[in-house]
């Protein structure tokens, strides 16, 4: 299968449409976020006509708060700066306008930057050469350069050597990704490369999100998500925070869902009404990404129900469990895009009693417990080689 089909879309849709531009009616492609205004994004494709990547790249941003205009890369500098005054000028973008480009969109991009009033723009694998320093020496706003390098060990080196160059104080960056080539960012090519460019695309928001925004409350809006599903114990509003293509990967059993129905599903059979008594919940830390929630916790609970996420296929053992969890929540937005939850599973087998670790360096409660207390034991599985250590010179 190649790269390119592993794209995943969702229901959110701009629409192709034409204005006025040079004097002539000119089709290009808006999207805008569900809230019906955002800040403004100039998108200029790698190609003239906006095909389905470019599409689904417009409509992504739209996803993520922002008011989207896609361009084809035909059209010339005064026409990109004359598109990007009557966008800024409509009811549906608010504030400032940053600029995204691909290939030879990148390029336009960074020309126009001088000529507009362009407050960050991010640049999909940019053609390097002699007179790429000198281009960018005349770009007055911050900017992140993104290349797929995969395959390109030529330009690999360019693109290293590009950032040796860039001594910027305004955040500019230069991001290479040996995990994709060129085009790596574009869905339904068979250059993209989906890990690949959910990565870049996390970097693309933290430069937009710093001089545009929107800025959004994501510990308060995970804090709703969960509320639903614990306190209230209600699918259908734990599902309204969510967008409509969410998933959900409790990664040591693989048990949750992908997509709308199977989420669900698993919400309203395996989830909500099988949260066990003597619920305990420690928050550890909060890590804030531009779109990522990353949060630490130490919780205990009794298995005197049966919980498929945790112990599928196991009778309740009225055992007691403590561990310690990640829980890596990516939003789109304002709404919950994915969860991945991470935890010790050998401990948790072995807390309820069916896991005989015998001499194996599993912990029990211990190790949740040393998330809460770094004080408590070190080493407790090395002694013998802890040992080995003691009096020697640190």
């Amino acid at each position: 299968m190649a790269e390119g089909k592993t794209y995943q879309s969702h229901s959110f849709g701009g629409k192709l449409t034409e204005i006025k531009i040079g004097g002539k009616n000119q089709e290009v492609f808006v999207a805008v976020h569900h809230s019906g205004t955002g800040p403004g994004i100039i998108l200029i494709s790698d190609q003239e006509v906006i095909d389905a990547g470019i599409k689904a790249c417009t409509n992504l941003f739209a996803e993520e708060g922002y008011s989207v205009l896609a361009l084809g890369c035909h059209f010339s500098l005064e026409e990109i700066i004359e598109a990007s005054h009557i966008f800024k000028s409509l009811p549906q973008t608010e504030g400032n306008l940053a600029s995204i480009g691909y290939g030879k969109g990148a390029l336009l991009a960074l020309q126009a930057a001088s000529l507009t009033d362009f407050a960050a723009i991010v640049a999909f694998d940019l053609t390097i050469s002699d007179h790429t320093k000198v281009l960018l020496d005349t770009v007055p706003c911050p900017f992140f350069l993104q290349f797929g390098t995969k395959n390109h060990p030529e330009n690999a080196v360019l693109v290293n050597k590009l950032k040796d160059l860039i001594s910027r104080k305004d955040g500019s960056r230069v991001f290479a990704f040996e995990e994709g080539g060129k085009g790596f960012s574009i869905p339904f090519r068979d250059t993209y490369n989906k890990l690949t460019d959910g990565l870049s695309h996390t970097r693309s928001l933290e430069l937009i999100r710093r001089v545009l925004g929107p800025y959004y409350d994501y510990a308060e809006l995970f804090a709703n998500h969960v509320y639903h599903e614990f306190i209230t114990r209600d699918v259908e509003e734990t599902m309204k925070t969510m967008i409509d293509d969410p998933y959900v990967n409790h990664v040591p059993t693989l048990s949750g869902g992908v997509g709308y129905d199977m989420l669900k599903r698993f919400y309203k059979y395996h989830f909500v009404d099988q949260n066990s008594g003597g619920r305990e919940r420690i928050r550890v830390s909060y890590t804030l990404g531009p779109n990522r929630l990353v949060l630490e916790n130490y919780t205990k609970f009794v298995h005197d129900s049966v919980i498929d996420r945790y112990f599928p296929g196991i009778a309740p053992t009225g055992k007691t469990v403590e561990i310690a969890t990640v829980i890596i929540v990516k939003f789109r937005g304002d709404k919950v895009c994915h969860e991945h939850l991470y935890w010790d599973q050998g401990s948790a087998l072995k807390q309820i009693g069916v896991l005989d670790a015998g001499d194996l360096p599993i912990a029990g409660p211990e190790a949740a417990r040393k998330v809460l207390d770094e004080n408590e034991p070190s080493n407790i599985f090395m002694q013998e080689a802890w040992a080995q250590s003691e009096g020697k010179p640190v």
